[in-house]
């Protein structure tokens, strides 16, 4: 969803999808499985890393920088007999590049090794990008373009690799190209350049340095960094320079972990240590060797490491806020204050900036405010409200900025996810508290715990609610009765 950033991650189903983020800045648009068709925004400066996955997808890269990746030749091949390739349409080969590094595809060539064939067919003003080279189930990679790229696709439309071995290495990054660096077994150092780069240190404790640039440091596999039970961190990396300021990501979307949480049951945990200099993100369950999954950052990231910045798992299969699928409506707003309408079907709405009024109709619908004080609205029908960010629906010390809903009832869902908070209570340690203020007969849903930009998470829901049905990390609270105590004078008040 929106974010401070302005990047908004999608996620389609295994059905296939529709996503067009027709206004989006700065997309990651995950296909899954599915014949699947992504888009990414069209705004100038527009960014969109498109990711089919499993299926026969339509890539359009329509957005001013695109990115397509690839991380299984069977996301797009061809066997004995039939193709199942993505096709990829409106490809600019002077700026768009293709992420094919997990594969070790590399250049132009022969069609064998780290090498990819180039050919155009006439007839079906279509270009071929293929490896000759089967896997074991006989399958090998292909792409198509539509239209002719047989003179304009070159070496400098694949994004680079620069591989170690299962020793300890050392791998520098460019100043000059984006490139993937890759580590392997062994105590590695990575340093990155001055470019946007991907950081996979695979298997060993690695030491990892993004340098300038919006880095993404990956991670395919729980043991790439691990703690043991007896304490010893030899498997454990250490990143370095993380900034969230600069764009920097962290991609666990292989790992299976759902979000932030209390380190259990596929969460993950922040913690910062007594000096405050260094903070960790781990899990507490550990596996039948009795090591559990950890990353080491320098510094205090507790306000870095959040839903904008951590990449987790689409776990939600079907019931992922942001999907679309044929028979739904997508609305995005814009970056300013939009009336979005739902209609009878099930609509994800998703307001983007501005101070948005949203309406979902009837059906069960899905909604998203985003950044801006915003009226929700979910109509008829059973509807989620889903917030991802602090700085989408809070509160100050003197100023009210948050959402309201105006018509929240029996069987609708408030989603805070990513946020850091686990369960209902008083407002403090992590969890969130239920007011109700009859001077104004508005409940809220609050922290009274600000960030470190004074911001108290708080949503509005108008009228008295004595029950609610809330979605934390890690948490599915039903409707529960919850006793409503008012508005403490010596609690930070709603404002």
């Amino acid at each position: 969803m929106a974010s401070d950033t302005g990047r908004v991650d999608w996620y389609g189903t295994p059905k296939g999808d529709d996503i067009d983020d027709f206004y989006g800045l700065h997309d990651v648009i995950y296909g899954g499985e599915g014949n699947d068709t992504l888009a990414g925004g069209f705004k100038s400066g527009s960014t969109s890393i498109l990711i089919g996955g499993a299926g026969r997808d339509v890539l359009n890269a329509v957005s001013e920088h695109n990115t397509l990746r690839f991380s299984s030749i069977t996301d797009s091949y061809r066997d004995t007999t039939t193709s199942h390739s993505d096709t990829i349409k409106s490809f600019d080969a002077a700026q768009d590049k293709l992420d094919l590094t997990a594969l070790g595809y590399t250049k132009l060539g022969d069609g064998h090794g780290s090498s990819l064939k180039l050919s155009y067919n006439a007839a079906q003003d279509a270009t071929y990008l293929k490896s000759f080279d089967e896997n074991a189930g006989g399958q090998r990679f292909e792409l198509v373009f539509k239209g002719d790229y047989s003179d304009t696709l070159t070496n400098a439309n694949f994004l680079q690799l620069v591989s170690g071995t299962g020793y300890n290495d050392s791998l520098q990054g460019s100043d000059v190209a984006s490139v993937t660096l890759a580590g392997h077994e062994g105590r590695d150092l990575l340093t990155g350049g001055a470019t946007d780069e991907r950081l996979d240190g695979g298997a060993g404790g690695d030491t990892l340095k993004g340098g300038a640039g919006a880095d993404a440091f990956v991670y395919s596999n729980v043991l790439d960094s691990v703690k043991s039970n007896s304490g010893s961190t030899q498997g454990r990396d250490l990143i370095s320079d993380f900034s969230a300021a600069e764009g920097d990501t962290i991609d666990l979307s292989a790992l299976g972990f759902s979000g932030f949480g209390d380190g259990h049951d596929g969460t993950l945990k922040v913690s910062v240590n007594a000096a405050g200099d260094k903070t960790s993100l781990k899990s507490l369950d550990t596996d039948s060797a009795g090591n559990h999954f950890e990353i080491m950052f320098s510094g205090n990231l507790t306000d870095d490491l959040n839903r904008d910045t951590v990449i987790f798992a689409n776990t939600g299969g079907d019931k992922v806020i942001n999907s679309l699928t044929r028979d739904d409506q997508e609305i995005v707003g814009t970056a300013k204050a939009d009336v979005l309408v739902g209609n009878y079907a099930r609509d994800e709405i998703l307001g983007f900036e501005g101070n948005d009024s949203i309406n979902g109709g009837a059906g069960n619908d899905s909604m998203a405010g985003g950044k801006g004080i915003d009226t929700l609205t979910g109509g008829a029908g059973r509807d989620d409200f889903v917030f991802y960010n602090i700085g989408e629906s809070y509160r100050t010390a003197t100023e009210d900025h948050s959402d309201v809903i105006t018509d929240y009832e029996s069987g609708d869902i408030l989603y805070a996810l990513d946020l850091g908070f686990t369960d209902l209570g008083d407002g403090t340690n992590g969890t969130l508290k239920l007011d109700y203020d009859s001077g104004k007969n508005q409940t809220y849903l609050h922290s009274l715990e600000a960030n470190k930009q004074g911001q108290f998470f708080q949503v509005t829901l108008a009228g008295e609610h004595t029950t609610v049905s809330i979605a934390l990390d890690g948490l599915y609270v039903d409707e529960q009765p919850i006793q409503i105590v008012g508005v403490n004078p010596t609690d930070p008040a709603p404002v």
